[in-house]
């Protein structure tokens, strides 16, 4: 059998050295954990970043809507505690009001409050009929003597109450997970604090017989 040749003797070792670092490099590499972590991080990025963002959002969301709240029940109490109001003074409490949103923009919230007077029309039965309705940010006032639906707590005849409304467009700052607008709303009854009711300048008294 012919030997090979030196030359080729040293090709063939280099060679199958070659291969051996090669099989070497590949078995090193099926076993390094080098990069484990960047692809694990990769794969649990997107889960991270709607967690942050869907937390965010949320979060805001229900502080405007929070605040929404406060408004509409700021805008009733402050009505309710007038003997007699003005067209001067209603301005001023919705500015009072609006001011309870910072710092979210109280300007882009509608508003209403009127005064809602209540009459017995049977052993069972009570009407709410509005006495009178202002409204801002463009919002529409309720027409008067219109009939609405008196809430529990404030069905007794011939006693009136105060009624706020407050909604708003809601539109998320990053947009991530919540998208579009979402519609704010708030309705607050409120008891007169002291008055049976309260006059609004320009306007007649709607409670005009005694307690039934």
């Amino acid at each position: 059998m012919t030997q090979p040749r030196p030359a080729m003797r040293i090709a063939m070792s280099r060679a199958a050295a070659l291969a051996g670092r090669i099989m070497d490099s590949v078995r090193a590499y099926a076993l390094s954990r080098n990069g484990v972590a960047a692809v694990e991080f990769a794969m649990v990025l997107p889960f991270m970043m709607v967690l942050y963002f869907g937390m965010a959002e949320v979060t805001t969301g229900v502080s405007a809507a929070r605040k929404l709240t406060l408004l509409s029940r700021s805008l009733a109490d402050l009505t309710g505690r007038a003997g007699t109001v003005t067209d001067t003074e209603l301005n001023n409490i919705f500015a009072a009001s609006a001011a309870i949103m910072h710092p979210f923009d109280g300007s882009k919230v509608k508003m209403r409050v009127s005064s809602i007077v209540v009459r017995r029309i049977s052993d069972t039965q009570v009407e709410g009929r509005v006495c009178w309705s202002a409204a801002r940010g463009g919002a529409t006032a309720l027409s008067a003597n219109a009939i609405v639906t008196v809430p529990d707590g404030f069905r007794t005849g011939n006693t009136s109450y105060i009624v706020a409304d407050a909604d708003m467009d809601y539109t998320p700052m990053i947009g991530y997970v919540v998208t579009g607008t979402l519609k704010l709303a708030e309705t607050t009854p409120w008891p007169v604090r002291n008055a049976s009711e309260v006059l609004r300048s320009g306007t007649s008294a709607c409670l005009t017989s005694p307690s039934t």
